[in-house]
């Protein structure tokens, strides 16, 4: 690999771009192992059955039809040989697992539905390493995919696209919620002191995915547990806490920052980082 190619990671580093706020809304996270190559839109063009990527379709549907936002990965673990097929869906801050031997187990499954599933109580990880999609997730992802397999050994998945290439390395955090970037190698030691206790590796945050970007923002504002969010807008988030209400006001950075939002990008965007009122 060129030594000397422009990652866009690089240069948001440079930029000393914000990540926090910057996590996709998710509601339903759906996960399905697929070992087979990636194509860049990995999601939408692979060679699954038909069969299961109607099911994939319709599952999705069926969130939205709910109110609910869905958004499927496919993971792998190319470390791990294995006959049985994994599905998991994260909802509302439960993490269900299903080990399947067949198209037609897969395609039963009701996503909405805890008893298609295990519950899986210990920390899952995914990393976004799909190159295909941008040059950054595999060349910063797979280091840190590699020292998070030798650190907890099958808990650790590769995964698709999930958003915010110039924030790699990306790894999501289930059943805890919590999207996090820049997650070096070398900071993984340090990262998992955290997170395997269920507590924030606060540097390395963009967001709970179930929130939308002012309360992710507004979440690392917050001292004492949240328990749930009681408003929220683009001005002002208010948390109902262990010590009662909390109140946070968000405002937009005045004066933009000029990203490369992907590799091979040639012209920038501009972005009004949101931040926390002191």
């Amino acid at each position: 690999m060129n030594s000397e190619r422009t990652y866009c990671s690089d240069l948001s580093r440079a930029a000393n771009e914000t990540m926090l706020g910057t996590a996709d809304r998710v509601d339903v996270w759906i996960m399905v192992e697929y070992k087979s190559v990636w194509k860049p839109k990995a999601v939408i063009d692979n060679d699954l059955p038909i069969s299961i990527q109607q099911w994939l379709v319709n599952s999705q549907d069926r969130c939205r039809e709910t109110a609910l936002k869905p958004r499927l990965q496919l993971i792998r673990q190319p470390q791990v040989e294995a006959e049985l097929t994994t599905v998991m869906v994260h909802r509302e801050g439960r993490l269900n697992v299903r080990k399947c031997r067949t198209q037609e187990e897969i395609t039963s499954i009701d996503v909405l539905s805890d008893d298609s599933f295990d519950e899986c109580l210990e920390p899952q990880y995914f990393v976004c390493t799909n190159g295909q999609r941008d040059l950054c997730c595999a060349r910063f992802g797979l280091p840190t995919f590699k020292k998070l397999s030798e650190a907890v050994g099958e808990r650790v998945w590769q995964t698709t696209h999930l958003g915010g290439h110039r924030f790699a390395p990306n790894v999501l955090a289930l059943p805890q919620g919590v999207l996090y970037g820049r997650v070096d190698a070398k900071d993984v030691t340090q990262f998992l002191d955290l997170t395997e206790l269920g507590r924030l590796s606060k540097i390395h945050v963009r967001g709970r995915s179930a929130f939308d970007p002012s309360a992710q923002v507004a979440e690392l504002a917050i001292e004492e547990e949240i328990l749930d969010i009681v408003t929220t807008d683009d001005s002002e988030v208010r948390f109902h806490t262990t010590h009662g209400i909390k109140s946070v006001k968000i405002n937009k950075r005045q004066k933009p920052i000029a990203v490369i939002a992907s590799c091979g990008d040639e012209k920038t965007k501009d972005i009004f980082p949101l931040i926390a009122q002191e």
